[in-house]
């Protein structure tokens, strides 16, 4: 059973490699017809894109019936001829992200030679899918105000669709933010995204947008809020899918500059109460486009049937926005030892007590004398303490209505930057009217540039300098029209996202500098990092990596084959998916603690010790983590059938079967836990000692412990796999008028999985500070 299992598997992987899901492009389907309503068999079907002449072509078959599948979203024109009757000729044809557009024609008998011609006719009704989606097109996307151009964020203005991200975090860099959407009230965070019908989705820091385009390369955006297609899968809400313009016949060149300014900013009303002045706030967001033909003496000539297009756009950003630094820091003369002016916020005096000198009370309890005058003598300054005070800055304020020493270094002029750009290529080849490709560059990258606790570009930094975003997206896709009847699309498409933050003035650190032994830095998982050194009631010096990576890579396909009244649709959708993660955590923590200096070591006072006094001679905690950095893999399969069925002119019905195989991940490593096995014996039977046997002899068999991937015959695999996940999916669209269409049906979806779960236990480990008096 295992076995074929795996033989299933492998035949759909291979299938997958020669046959897409989520297909972004458009269909004309229809019937010929003459004024009796007979069937016109055999009558030629031609629509050409008009703003690049990619002409598709078809055949009607004994019905009458005709498909043309694969129309990239724009404007057509549409030519009908069959023998014996005039030539019937449309124009103005809008054809819009994945919508099934029903024309059906009477031909009137007469000479080829003579013609019907049909302009300006009202929308097109979609009366073959039972399926609803939301068009934003591409005039509404180029006019509509965007705030920060982000495309996606035009999904709101769809019915059923709402945006559940925070309202100032709409930027195109702001990938985990915009990717809060609920869709007809599904889950959010549990959308499919694509892009030219290529995946879109980042897992670093959850179910991100990988890729947010530049606004005005973007055609059309659609949102598919119900689908009974088979061909839709791998979502609990819905698809969101942007499709990127292309070059046409003749040359194009944009350019745009947005700004903000000081002057331009109404200050708060916040500000206007105090008499505070407006905060500096300066953004520009600025970039070009340029589009057309490509010719090539003796190549690619004008009047060639092979034609290759380009589409180039750039967009970079800049935003400097105010941020006020308030932390605290301790005063210079609390750096030599006297804290003689500490006090609480109500004035009263914190004493600062020696947890050397304790002494026990009549009850046994030990109990801490006050240093006298409430300073301590520099004689029992930790050096590491007094060369980690070197990289704190000096207060330059004071705060009313706070504690002696709180909220004393003040930057009210220091402003955080964000820094982005945006890069798309795109190229058309049209090779005549049966084969014609694409292939897409984008990337953009997103540095983001905050200090925290007023240490920039310094040892010691908190913020995240910087916190970046790096995105880059590539698809290659290929459209042929094998016979009339049988078209063939292949699409491979590969996504990186990396999002990390660091300190980079932390790294290649000197941790001598500061006194520490080489014998502790040698042991360190990264010996030339700052470290973290915080202090009670004071401000962090220092802070962690995390780098997450995401590789997304897939193969789709789609064969559709148009037989009489059915339009036959299968393929398999094949991804490979990493997910790796390089958080360091906390690799050196000193932590300077209150309790050290307070009266009772095992009860706080308010009135009673100090962090920063505690570090100053040696009171602290510490740890080190020596983290695991696990490399993540996963496969998604999933086959699909789909019939279209036009019963009659009016009843369409959609049919289809889609089977999804989300497999469990595996680490590269093996270095994951797979469960808990409950009858092996336990690792910590041989640790109890004799006297606790004697006590509890039920101990000696002691059972129960964690199992690990890919060791002892376990599977690599996190879980077992589920092969239940078949998904029917049935629609009806039936026309009741020339200007109304019901549309009904079911279908079920499996969404996907959640892998943050996955335990790595055994394979890092946190090492706390032993404290002592050597």
């Amino acid at each position: 059973m295992k076995a074929s299992r795996v033989s299933i598997l492998i035949l759909m992987a291979l299938l997958g490699l020669c046959v897409s899901a989520q297909e972004f492009r458009a269909t004309i389907s229809g019937r010929i017809l003459d004024a009796s309503g007979a069937a016109v068999p055999n009558a030629k079907i031609q629509v050409v894109n008009t703003a690049n002449d990619e002409t598709s072509n078809a055949t009607s078959d004994t019905s009458g019936a005709y498909t043309v599948p694969f129309l990239r979203p724009g404007l057509y024109k549409m030519s009908i001829t069959a023998q014996g009757f005039k030539q019937f000729n449309r124009e103005n044809i809008t054809l819009e992200v994945g919508k099934i557009v029903g024309i059906d024609v009477t031909l009137e008998v007469g000479a080829v030679t003579e013609s019907i011609n049909v302009t300006a006719e009202t929308a097109l009704l979609e009366t073959q899918s039972a399926s609803r989606v939301g068009v934003i097109n591409q005039t509404q996307v180029s006019s509509l105000p965007l705030n920060s151009r982000n495309p996606f964020m035009l999904g709101a203005m769809m019915s059923g669709v709402t945006f559940r991200g925070a309202a100032i975090w709409q930027r195109p860099f702001d990938n985990g933010a915009i990717a809060e959407w609920s869709v007809n009230g599904g889950r959010q965070s549990n959308n499919e995204f694509l892009m030219d019908g290529a995946p879109n989705n980042g897992q670093a820091g959850g179910n991100n947008i990988a890729y947010v385009p530049i606004v005005d390369a973007v055609q059309e955006f659609s949102v598919q809020q119900n689908s009974y297609d088979a061909q839709y899968g791998k979502t609990g809400g819905g698809v969101f899918n942007v499709v990127l313009k292309s070059g046409t016949n003749d040359f194009h060149a944009t350019g745009w500059e947005f700004m903000r300014r000081k002057p331009w900013d109404a200050n708060t009303f916040q500000n206007n109460a105090v008499g505070n002045p407006r905060p500096a706030h300066s953004l520009d967001q600025y970039g070009f486009q340029v589009e057309g033909p490509v010719y090539l003496p003796k190549i690619l000539k004008k009047d060639s049937p092979v034609k290759l297009f380009y589409l180039g756009s750039f967009e970079n950003y800049r935003e400097d926005w105010p941020q006020f630094l308030r932390n605290s820091y301790p005063e210079p003369e609390m750096r030599q030892g006297d804290f003689s002016k500490l006090v609480t916020a109500q004035n009263q005096p914190i004493i600062i007590y020696n947890p050397y000198g304790a002494t026990l009370d009549a009850s046994g309890n030990p109990v801490r004398s006050p240093f006298p005058g409430n300073k301590i003598p520099q004689s029992m300054f930790s050096p590491v303490a007094q060369n980690v005070t070197k990289y704190m800055p000096l207060p330059n304020a004071k705060t009313a209505g706070v504690a002696y020493s709180q909220q004393n270094r003040l930057n009210p002029d220091y402003a955080a930057q964000d820094k982005f750009y945006n890069l798309i290529l795109k190229f058309d080849w049209n090779f005549g009217d049966k084969h014609r490709a694409f292939f897409r560059h984008a990337s953009n990258d997103r540095t983001e540039d905050r200090c925290t606790n007023d240490i920039c570009d310094a040892p010691g930094q908190a913020g995240q300098q910087p916190f970046q975003r790096i995105n880059d997206a590539y698809v290659a896709d290929w459209v042929g029209t094998l016979t009339p009847t049988l078209v063939v699309n292949l699409r491979a498409s590969y996504n990186r996202f990396i999002e990390k933050g660091f300190g980079r003035a932390n790294e290649k650190f000197d941790l001598t500098s500061l006194g520490l032994p080489s014998s502790l830095i040698s042991q360190l998982p990264q010996p030339a990092y700052f470290g973290v050194w915080a202090f009670d009631g004071y401000s962090t010096l220092g802070r962690t990596q995390s780098i997450n990576i995401t590789n997304n890579y897939s193969l789709m396909g789609n064969v559709t084959k148009i037989s009489g009244q059915h339009t036959l649709k299968f393929g398999v959708d094949w991804r490979r998916g990493h997910f790796i993660t390089q958080n360091t955590g906390e690799i050196l923590r000193f932590t300077g603690q209150r309790q050290w200096t307070q009266r009772l070591w095992n009860q706080g006072e308010a009135t009673a010790g100090d962090g920063y006094a505690s570090f100053l001679i040696g009171g602290v905690s510490g740890s080190s983590n020596y983290p695991l950095y696990p490399f993540n893999r996963q496969w998604y399969i999933a086959p699909y059938i789909q019939d279209d069925w036009k019963i009659s002119r009016r009843l369409t019905l959609n049919l289809g079967l889609r089977w999804d195989y989300n497999g469990p991940p595996d680490e590269k490593y093996n270095r994951m836990n797979r469960g808990f096995n409950a009858t092996v014996a336990s690792p910590v039977a041989s640790l109890i000692p004799p006297n606790m046997l004697a006590l509890y002899p039920e101990l000696r068999n002691l059972k129960g412990g964690l199992e690990f991937a890919g060791v002892n015959g376990n599977s690599r695999i996190a879980g077992n796999p589920d092969y239940s996940t078949w998904q029917p999916r049935v629609g009806a669209a039936y026309q009741i008028s020339n200007k109304l269409v019901m549309r009904g049906g079911y279908g079920l979806y499996m969404m996907n999985p959640n892998n943050d779960s996955l335990k790595f236990a055994g394979f890092s480990t946190n090492t706390p500070m032993v404290n002592s008096l050597d």
